[in-house]
């Protein structure tokens, strides 16, 4: 197994479990212009006995991590992280991939697609009717994991139908993308859209959720709840359950 997934057993059930969140590092590259996460020692062990560090950190440096109402929604100040209890946290879930679309381009060395709209969606309304959470692939996650710097042009994103769209489906929880954020830079309409849905962003390693159960697996979307916050860290595993044979 890689680094990133592992077979365990709860219960009388056996699952792969796929780690869908990244270490953060205080040289993880950031959104342009936002602060980048920052320790500074508290108590060096040699002084005092024991050593504390306090960090520094943006409410969306995080891989993943989670937006919350107010972040973009001027008319839902109070609706901050601390929303996302446990009921947002396990979901059926699905995931589309559209990392090898046709419109995907190859920038850097890595392939992604940039703007998601809604007939890219359409074709897995089956699945979307069925689940509490979609996980969309652009292929962006592969540039997260190299931690390469990022730019606005670069970015991908929900075009304001694809957004509109993924409303219609009631038992949609969480949308999840591996892209910093699901909207075009400089607008909000996505945002504005999903603001009754936990909107998780920079999810990784994507890829190594099994083809053959894409269209139905279970996730764990956990947040670390933080009191009037815009957003904050996501811990994210797929969970598949291993069918005896």
């Amino acid at each position: 197994m890689g680094r990133n997934k592992q077979y365990v057993r709860l219960g009388k059930t056996n699952f792969l479990v796929v780690d869908l969140t990244e270490t953060l590092r205080l040289r993880t590259e950031v959104y342009p212009g936002d602060p980048k996460p920052k320790r500074q020692i508290f108590s060096e062990i040699m002084k005092t006995g024991w050593e504390h560090y306090i960090f520094t950190l943006g409410d969306h440096n995080f891989h993943p991590h989670g937006d919350a109402p107010n972040h973009q929604n001027p008319d839902m100040p109070d609706e901050g992280f601390e929303k996302f209890n446990l009921g947002w946290s396990f979901n059926s879930a699905c995931m589309i991939d559209l990392s090898n679309s046709l419109e995907a381009k190859l920038i850097e060395g890595i392939t992604h697609i940039r703007e998601i709209k809604r007939e890219h969606l359409e074709p897995y309304k089956k699945q979307l009717l069925k689940v509490g959470a979609v996980v969309i692939r652009t292929g962006y996650d592969k540039w997260l994991e190299e931690n390469k710097p990022h730019s606005p042009e670069n970015l991908p994103y929900l075009h304001r139908d694809a957004a509109k769209y993924l409303t219609s489906f009631r038992k949609l929880k969480v949308i999840g993308v591996d892209s910093l954020t699901v909207d075009k830079p400089g607008q909000h309409d996505s945002h504005i859209a999903l603001k009754d849905r936990l909107i998780v962003e920079s999810l990784v390693h994507l890829y190594d959720i099994p083809k053959n159960v894409r269209a139905r697996f279970d996730l764990m979307t956990a947040a670390v709840r933080i009191e009037t916050a815009t957003g904050g860290p996501i811990v994210a595993y797929a969970f598949i359950e291993q069918k005896k044979r």
